[in-house]
């Protein structure tokens, strides 16, 4: 019996532990699975190094599910963003986004969606409040209100520039006078200014004398820029800075000009020394110092230095005949021409002139050569696209792309092409303007097209302001932004094949 009693002892203990084992087990609560993960769009931002055509990044605030940044409305509207999520999926409507690659168009508000992995969505609202951009405006005023009626005489003046916080202001006296040739004769005046004493203007290197290019023929207001942009992306020597500008004179409002360097010799302009000379192959030939050149009759006129006598040309006609002399000879190009002209500036500023067809190469009109003392004869700067992008062919821009030929077949062949075309007998010189083209086609013709968008919307508003008042364009220069840029499409084409022919 005590040896049952033991057995049912030791049952009923096992028996009660197990009990209570199961007890604990059914009492204690069982662990609740992790909560899904909420969607957050972290950050968003427009980075310069995935859209070249930006100044600095763009940068968003997020809060709530607004995503909002203001820009001036000077950008293109086209951009890829990047962003910062925790969701695995993120999408315009149907349309996978992916950070720092899928373009978007930000001329309108979007609706992001972020899904989570466990297939939760949540909607954030993103947009750019694009603000009108403002340009700097200058102010000047007349010694007694005077009207400026003059090429040649020279007005006093006060000029106040406000660079409504993007540049320093200015104030100061100044002398102020009409400039240009045909352009002077336009109801919308071309000035030039002399300041009393030397200053920098709007960010460009300090000076005295500065002009202000008022574009009356230009639709688009724009083209002297598009040609300064090509010129300083071929690094030619001493292309001028453009930048737009509103022009209130007299207390009148007169449009929406260019404020640009004078072209001259100086360290901050055209450097070539005190004893370095600044040309001008110009068939107006109208300056005190001019020569015909011996060989191609080409209308030289001497812009720097101010010479005091006749006599003192002399010399300097000597020495340009006997560069055009080496051009001219039978023996070209066999006979280091090469050794007295510059023929990389010759061919990048044919370049200059072949994209925006400015036909003025041919006459030739405000074609600038400059030279130190001892070095080559060399191009630029670049100057004077009123008539260029098609103008000339019928005083309509745009007319012509990628048709008819740049050089004139007129007879007598003009000074300017028959000189120029001259290069093109050498198959060295013919084989380094296809190099600079293929460079250029290959690594600035797109930056080009972005430029026109982005100085296009830069002067949108101003655009406005000056067609209110001289009615030539369109007060919306949006669609002549897009037919300047396929434009210079159609031209590139024109320029692949002229160059494959030569």
């Amino acid at each position: 019996m005590r040896k049952r009693h033991g057995h049912l002892h030791y049952g009923f203990y096992f028996a009660a532990l197990f009990s209570l084992l199961i007890h604990a087990g059914c009492s204690k609560k069982e662990a609740a699975p992790p909560a899904p993960e909420a969607p957050v769009l972290e950050q968003f931002v427009i980075e310069k190094k995935n859209n070249p055509g930006l100044e600095a990044d763009i940068v968003f605030a997020i809060k709530d599910d607004s995503v909002i940044a203001a820009q001036p409305y000077r950008y293109q509207k086209t951009l890829v963003p990047s962003f910062v999520t925790n969701a695995p999926a993120i999408s315009i409507g149907t349309a996978k986004q992916v950070s720092g690659t899928t373009p978007v168009d930000f001329s309108m508000a979007h609706t992001y969606t972020v899904v989570s992995k466990d297939g939760i969505r949540k909607a954030y609202h993103v947009k750019i409040n694009w603000i009108a951009d403002s340009l700097p405006h200058l102010y000047i005023q007349t010694e007694g209100d005077v009207p400026i009626v003059s090429k040649d005489d020279y007005v006093n003046a006060t000029l106040r520039i406000d660079g409504l916080g993007k540049y320093a202001d200015f104030g100061g006296a100044t002398r102020i006078k009409g400039r240009g040739n045909s352009t002077w004769g336009y109801p919308k005046k071309p000035y030039r200014l002399k300041l009393n004493t030397a200053a920098s203007l709007l960010g460009l290197a300090e000076e005295k004398d500065w002009v202000l290019l008022a574009n009356y023929l230009d639709p688009t207001l724009m083209l002297n820029a598009v040609a300064m942009k090509i010129g300083a992306q071929l690094e030619l020597p001493y292309t001028n800075h453009i930048i737009p500008v509103n022009l209130t004179l007299n207390g009148q409002y007169v449009g929406c000009y260019n404020l640009t360097e004078q072209i001259e010799v100086d360290d901050n302009r055209v450097k070539v020394g005190g004893d370095g000379f600044l040309f001008e192959l110009d068939s107006y030939f109208d300056e005190p110092y001019k020569f015909r050149s011996a060989n191609y009759n080409l209308p030289v006129m001497l812009k720097d230095p101010e010479l005091s006598a006749a006599a003192e040309l002399t010399p300097i006609q000597t020495a340009f005949n006997d560069m055009e002399s080496l051009l001219a000879a039978p023996a070209f190009p066999a006979n280091n021409y090469r050794d007295k002209i510059d023929v990389g500036s010759v061919a990048k500023f044919m370049l200059v002139y072949f994209l925006t067809d400015n036909e003025e190469l041919n006459h030739p009109k405000s074609t600038y050569m400059h030279k130190t003392a001892t070095g080559k004869y060399t191009m630029g700067p670049i100057w004077d696209f009123d008539w260029a992008f098609g103008f000339e062919s019928n005083q309509k821009h745009f007319f012509k792309s990628n048709s008819a030929p740049f050089w004139t077949s007129r007879t007598p062949q003009p000074a300017g092409t028959k000189f120029f075309t001259r290069f093109l007998d050498d198959p060295q010189f013919v084989t380094l303007l296809k190099q600079l083209w293929a460079d250029y086609t290959a690594n600035h013709l797109e930056e080009l097209i972005r430029f026109v968008e982005t100085y296009g919307l830069s002067i949108m508003t101003a655009k406005a302001a000056d067609y209110a008042v001289w009615k030539k364009g369109a007060a919306d220069n949006q669609s002549e932004v897009t037919t300047l840029q396929q434009w210079l499409r159609d031209r590139k084409s024109y320029i692949d094949g002229y160059l494959n022919g030569l």
